[in-house]
């Protein structure tokens, strides 16, 4: 088992929870952000072996965890004044974990294989509790030695280590899945809303669903918690639904794919972003539906 000096840059969410489960587990590490007001609740929420920027970090951590939150922000961290690439050491592992586009991964990649770093793509599914409790998924791309390398530190948070293809894929394929979901959770919505208003009892259909369609799998459970309630609590907003969706469509540009259902579904989401009871969540499309269908499911929603 390889040792590292570990570093993580991006002290957001996520990146604060790596933290805290590579403490819980004995991992001693290193943390830093570019954005000071991070940097000082890190300190003042009793992080350890704090460093004062990406450059300086870079100078003593031959595996750091990139954890971004944006385009803008992980270019800065790699690549401005104070970024990594003017103190890296060759043979230095990168693990980017950030949330960004499929383009600005390999871009960054490119940028710091000249200094002799090794770039690993490791796309985050999951919740800061799944970081927390260490059930996360990555999607991987990159060297496969590599990887093996770093197996025992990236198997502190998380259970699954999916690989998917190529650097680059790992944001594309989680948008995928995002928009698959919703696209999924909408048309079950749409088939709930017409059991209703033809007098069936729509609880009855979903849990007939899997038997009346044999080969569609189990329906997703957020119909039954969320949409059946009348809650449409979901975990992620609609503007990173909207910002998946663009990702997945980009990309059936790109590769001259047609699109049939996203584009209809993309405008769906972007009307129900403004509609009269809407929250600000992923699910709000499906409560759109069902409000322009004179149908409620569970409580009536509060005006």
């Amino acid at each position: 088992m390889a040792d590292f000096s570990i570093g993580i840059v991006g002290l957001d969410t996520l990146g604060s929870a790596l933290i805290r489960r590579l403490d819980a587990q004995g991992i001693g590490n290193t943390g830093t952000d570019i954005n000071s007001r991070l940097l000082q609740a890190h300190l003042a929420g009793g992080g350890s072996s704090p460093a004062g920027s990406p450059y300086d970090l870079a100078q003593v951590c031959n595996l750091i965890l990139l954890v971004e939150t944006s385009d803008e922000t992980a270019r800065e961290a790699v690549l401005g004044p104070i970024g990594i690439v003017h103190a890296l050491r060759p043979g230095t592992i990168i693990v980017d974990m950030s949330d960004t586009s499929p383009q600005t991964g390999p871009a960054l990649a490119r940028a710091l294989y000249a200094k002799g770093a090794i770039w690993i793509e490791a796309t985050p599914v999951g919740s800061v509790a799944d970081v927390r409790s260490g059930k996360l998924t990555l999607l991987t791309a990159g060297p496969a030695d590599a990887l093996e390398r770093i197996a025992h530190v990236l198997n502190a948070f998380a259970a699954k280590t999916l690989r998917i293809g190529e650097v680059g894929t790992g944001p594309l394929a989680k948008a995928l899945a995002a928009a698959y979901g919703a696209v999924s959770i909408a048309m079950h919505t749409e088939m709930l809303i017409i059991a209703k208003k033809t007098g069936l009892d729509p609880a009855g259909i979903l849990d007939a669903l899997p038997l009346l369609s044999p080969g569609i799998g189990t329906t997703p459970a957020a119909l039954q918690a969320q949409v059946l309630n009348g809650r449409y609590e979901a975990d992620i907003s609609d503007k990173r639904l909207q910002d998946d969706i663009g990702r997945v469509l980009d990309a059936a540009r790109t590769a001259a794919t047609p699109a049939i259902f996203l584009p209809l579904f993309a405008s769906a989401v972007l009307s129900a972003a403004h509609a009269p009871h809407a929250t600000g969540g992923a699910l709000d499309v499906a409560r759109w539906m069902a409000d322009n269908a004179g149908v409620t499911f569970g409580a009536k929603p509060t005006s």
